[in-house]
């Protein structure tokens, strides 16, 4: 029986309303960049019709948005001829139940890569953040979430899912479960969406979670195309058959690359580099934020334990 990744994949596009979008993309070069204006603070005054004297000006200044690109690829995998004959099996069954795995696999990786990058650069963020682990209870409660999306004021309804592991999301259904009162108020024990109707996805990825006794979860509110993933179309594999062994060799490798952005931030080309790793990925400062207004980023974070 073939294993593949025990974790949601259907956060892209229209699963995840649009917080995470997977889309097709030919970027050439280390970056993609989009060059765009910047909001105008101040833009309307209030003139005295009497009045007279000098006004400051403003100026119409412009922002980039730098995207990275991140090169992914598999180890040689081992598909030797030989064994399969042996047990009269034809190679091409395990190659397509490899490319199955791999399929799952990549989306698996650039899912996991979105949500450690998301959290990476809203982290560096203070006035975004709502701490519930010096609360109590100090686990995923709709409280907590509720304080964790008036950190956008206004437009908090922007929020549109909330990204959670897996244990947190069970403690939020027990804290419902065991409180009579409000559990009719968020349907059924199978909750798909907090009492504003955002909905919840659930994730075991790594990024989520930082170890510890207790351990401390990342919940992230994120707003439409908090997270943009564009796959470069580049993927290119390879079958080598070797001879000179005991026995005929036979392996298969591929590669691919796709392009990461994160809403609100710009990837730092001086401080994180070219073709990074998941520790450059990881780290809050290679995420300049460009956008003016906190509300203008890719959206919250909720810390429990």
């Amino acid at each position: 029986m073939t294993e593949t990744v025990a974790q949601q994949i259907d956060l892209f596009n229209a699963a995840s309303r649009n917080t995470i979008v997977l889309a097709a993309a030919a970027h050439q070069g280390d970056y993609a960049e989009r060059a765009f204006y910047a909001k105008i603070s101040g833009l309307v005054r209030r003139r005295n019709a009497y009045g007279s004297g000098a006004v400051a000006s403003k100026k119409l200044a412009h922002l980039v948005d730098t995207m990275v690109k991140i090169a992914g690829g598999t180890p040689p995998v081992e598909l030797d001829p030989g064994q399969f004959k042996w047990i009269q099996q034809n190679p091409e069954v395990a190659g397509a139940a490899m490319g199955q795995q791999l399929a799952r696999d990549m989306l698996a990786d650039m899912l996991n890569v979105g949500i450690t990058s998301a959290y990476s650069a809203l982290s560096g963020v203070s006035a975004i953040i709502y701490d519930a682990t010096g609360a109590t209870p100090d686990t995923l409660t709709p409280l907590h979430l509720n304080k964790g999306a008036a950190k956008f004021g206004d437009r908090s309804s922007e929020i549109a899912a909330w990204i959670v592991h897996s244990t947190p999301m069970h403690d939020y259904y027990g804290n419902n479960i065991t409180n009579a009162a409000n559990l009719f108020s968020y349907g059924t024990v199978n909750v798909t969406a907090d009492p504003f109707g955002r909905v919840f996805i659930v994730s075991d990825s790594p990024g989520l979670i930082t170890a510890g006794s207790p351990a401390v979860y990342h919940n992230l509110g994120l707003v439409p195309e908090a997270i943009r993933i564009d796959q470069n179309n580049d993927f290119t594999d390879n079958y080598e058959t070797k001879n000179g062994d005991e026995n005929i060799a036979r392996t298969y490798q591929a590669e691919w690359s796709y392009e990461l952005g994160i809403k609100g931030f710009s990837w730092d080309k001086t401080n994180g580099g070219k073709s990074p790793n998941d520790a450059a990925l990881s780290t809050a400062t290679n995420w300049d934020k460009y956008a003016t207004s906190n509300k203008d980023i890719a959206g919250v974070i909720v810390e429990t334990n």
